[in-house]
């Protein structure tokens, strides 16, 4: 696993568990102040699989249903993409924690806990075919906490706002941003085209050489050296998904390509085709092959991996693991990249 997406988990489980202990302060604080609480219908057991969660945000006016993808996630509506799968975990287990918490006796109309009309559900699907809905209402006078209801159930719940927070949000955050998803270990080909620069490596026998350029034709590539192209590559994200875009791949500059970066391995093919710079936003439309996904990558992540390039390419002929690379200045804009 990547060093990046590891902290991104691990931060994600420090955040669960802090509502997660949040909420059981709260649990006991509204019981010593309202002690009259209600039985459950809504128990997901610890063996039960959470297989799909439907988000329906009245206030944003969105819909996105999320569902389980072998050992990942996938987001079905209303767009079709891979989901940060650490996301999706992390709602799953927010769901859990909405199951566990105590439930309160309504003394009111749900009308009046912001609940029969509420601006947030969450559907529940697992993979005993049962399903459940989730309800937030309005903010709550006790404590820092917002009402919530299985629908269903005569009592509601006071719930962490970060707990209905968790479930609003966004598409973008939903989605898996990462351009690459191989594993370095696996990969046995490195191939970059960038306008005239172009560098291959070749994998043999657990050692990395140079293919492209020529110059450098069969001399080895050694492994912090390489370490430090796959690094820039995870380093890829997607900044912006363009999901209206009713123009050509010809028109966003996909027609011929030139510019792409392809890595082959154990795990098959990937390849990430450049399409016309926007220099409006200081970017590049993007796209992987046989995607149908647009989107915009940051202009600076490729000056920087071209200069990671060059550096590596003007080194000496003797390799010192500890010398530094030094960035080659920034590349002429019009000779980086096609021009758009």
């Amino acid at each position: 696993m990547k060093p990046g997406r590891t902290i991104v988990i691990f931060l994600l489980f420090i955040a669960v568990v802090a509502i997660y202990l949040y909420q059981t302060r709260l649990d006991k604080e509204i019981l010593s102040i309202s002690p009259d609480e209600v039985s459950r219908d809504v128990v997901l057991d610890p063996e039960e699989r959470i297989t799909g969660i439907a988000i329906k945000d009245k206030t944003r006016e969105s819909e996105i249903l999320l569902e389980r993808s072998g050992d990942g996630w996938r987001i079905s509506s209303p767009v079709d993409y891979p989901a940060d799968s650490g996301m999706a975990e992390g709602l799953a287990m927010a769901a859990r924690f909405a199951s566990k918490q105590t439930r309160l006796r309504a003394e009111k109309d749900w009308d009046e806990y912001g609940l029969e009309k509420a601006d947030l559900e969450v559907r529940i699907m697992t993979d005993r075919k049962k399903e459940w809905a989730l309800v937030f209402g309005g903010e709550s006078p006790v404590g820092r906490a917002v009402y919530a209801r299985w629908l269903g159930e005569r009592g509601y719940i006071l719930a962490a706002p970060e707990l209905k927070a968790s479930f609003q949000a966004s598409l973008y955050r939903l989605r898996d941003k990462r351009i690459f998803t191989f594993k370095p270990v696996e990969a046995a080909k490195v191939f970059i085209e960038l306008g005239p620069n172009t560098y291959e490596w070749k994998n043999d026998g657990g050692k990395w050489y140079w293919i492209e350029p020529l110059r450098r034709f069969a001399k080895e590539m050694t492994k912090d050296r390489m370490d430090l192209v796959f690094m820039a590559l995870a380093g890829f994200h997607v900044r912006e998904f363009i999901d209206q875009e009713d123009r050509s791949d010809a028109e966003l500059g996909f027609y011929i390509i030139h510019d792409l970066i392809r890595v082959t391995g154990d795990f098959g093919e990937e390849i990430f085709n450049f399409g016309n710079e926007i220099p409006a936003k200081n970017a590049y439309y993007g796209k992987r092959q046989g995607g149908d996904a647009v989107f915009l990558v940051e202009r600076t992540k490729v000056i920087q991996l071209l200069d990671l390039l060059r550096a590596l390419e003007n080194e000496g002929e003797t390799l010192d693991p500890n010398q530094k690379i030094l960035p080659a200045g920034d590349p002429d804009p019009d000779t980086a990249l096609k021009e758009s």
